[in-house]
């Protein structure tokens, strides 16, 4: 069976034996019903529980408008410029509206990046700042249940109306992306965040769970204190067209979201594998080893105990965090690494956690652009220059006759296997 896997921008090739191949985990694709920019137009004329965007603000209130930062997949460039419009008929003036980066953790974005995700004339005309999760200025908002102080950044806070504009998806911790998350982490203190994050080690912080993931609830807390009175979130397919629009009330928005992204891209299979083949997506989702790394995780759950793991993953930007390379530098297994994260949770260490937990149970292939010596000395995988010269490596590790799972969307795709056959 032929494949064209995801490779940053482009994709590259794979040929599984026919008598190999589990299957092939596609998400249910949906083609794109309308224009994108009529179904942003249906969306904001008919929101979810609130009255349309141009009559709930007025000339003289300041408006905040949060956006996706260039680690995430949103079409901001298609969804920004008509809420926009909403304002211009409302009289509000571009003076009082800020938009902001949800950065999170992530260094503030250059100025070449922004006009990148927001388009030069909304770059020349509009205030732009983003998050800086450790100088910013953020203001306590109250607490969460479970106690951690909510800081979030002031010009949000303090805006007279607040909109938040991103694309909803699987999140390999927080359950789901979209929404409530564009404030936690998105626009909130390194504090605030680590301690969000640092119930990522719970039961129910996992890939498409919310009821009962904490992690989720925190950032619903942080939602309501900071306040959100408009939201306007996408669904996209695994070509990065969006195929479902909702605006409104932030609540209702995720739970329409949810639901698409659930019969799109949640996948059942029938038994574990001995090889799961894992692409990131492709870019921006395999920019860097610390994005691309949600893949792996997802090969984790269906792939047989000490299977092997090829992951597929460009990787231009090389590892893309310092503190991931430091930490598994300092530690050398999974165990430590916990440890010292239940004593201080540190944002961007848990990621080492889940590559040191991945390494001690399953051989790990990789194909990417990365350096040979960081790959395997550093990281412990094997380095393999394409996909064909990485699955004849798994076959020397775990026989001819091994079974391959192959999932071209690893980073979106939720995959679980049938009861009967779990282990």
């Amino acid at each position: 069976m032929h494949i064209e896997l995801p490779f940053g921008k482009g994709t590259v090739p794979l040929d599984v034996p026919d008598g190999n191949l589990l299957e092939i985990a596609l998400p249910k694709e949906y083609i794109q019903p309308r224009q994108p920019e009529q179904m942003i137009q249906e969306a904001l004329q008919n929101p979810l529980g609130t009255d349309r965007l141009s009559t709930m603000v007025g000339p003289g209130e300041t408006v905040a408008i949060v956006i996706d930062d260039y680690t995430r997949p949103c079409p901001t460039k298609t969804i920004l410029p008509p809420v926009l419009e909403e304002l211009k008929l409302a009289g509000v003036n571009d003076l009082d509206i800020l938009i902001i980066i949800a950065a999170g953790t992530h260094c503030p974005p250059s100025a070449d990046v922004i006009k990148d995700l927001v388009g030069d004339k909304i770059f020349r005309n509009y205030m732009i700042i983003s998050n800086d999760a450790v100088n910013g200025d953020h203001v306590k908002i109250g607490r969460t249940k479970r106690g951690n102080d909510l800081e979030v950044l002031r010009e949000y806070v303090e805006a007279d109306f607040k909109i938040l504009l991103g694309d909803i998806e699987y999140h390999y911790f927080a359950g789901f992306g979209g929404t409530r998350k564009s404030i936690l982490p998105g626009i909130s203190s390194k504090n605030t965040i680590q301690r969000n994050h640092s119930l990522l080690f719970e039961k129910h912080s996992s890939m498409g769970q919310l009821k009962e993931n904490p992690i989720n609830q925190e950032m619903n807390e942080a939602m309501h204190l900071a306040g959100c009175d408009f939201a306007l979130n996408v669904v996209q397919n695994s070509h990065h067209r969006i195929v479902g629009a909702w605006a409104g009330n932030p609540e209702l928005v995720m739970d329409a979201g949810v639901k698409l992204v659930d019969s799109m891209y949640k996948k059942e299979i029938s038994e574990a594998a001995e090889i799961v083949i894992t692409a990131a997506n492709g870019h921006p989702h395999d920019i860097n080893l610390y994005q691309a790394m949600k893949a792996m995780y997802t090969a984790c759950q269906v792939v047989k105990p000490q299977g092997v793991i090829i992951l597929v993953a460009q990787c231009p930007q090389g590892h893309g965090s310092q503190l991931y390379i430091d930490w598994l530098k300092k530690y050398k297994t999974s165990q430590e690494i916990q440890k010292a994260l239940q004593d201080n949770f540190v944002i961007g260490a848990h990621k080492a956690f889940y590559h040191r937990i991945t390494i001690e149970n399953h051989p790990v292939i990789l194909v990417s652009e990365m350096e040979s010596p960081e790959v395997t000395e550093l990281f412990g995988f094997i380095k393999e220059k394409t996909p064909k010269a990485a699955l004849a490596k798994a076959f020397s590790i775990s026989g001819d006759h091994a079974r391959v799972l192959v999932v071209p969307q690893g980073t979106t795709t939720f995959l679980t296997i049938k009861k009967s056959e779990m282990r």
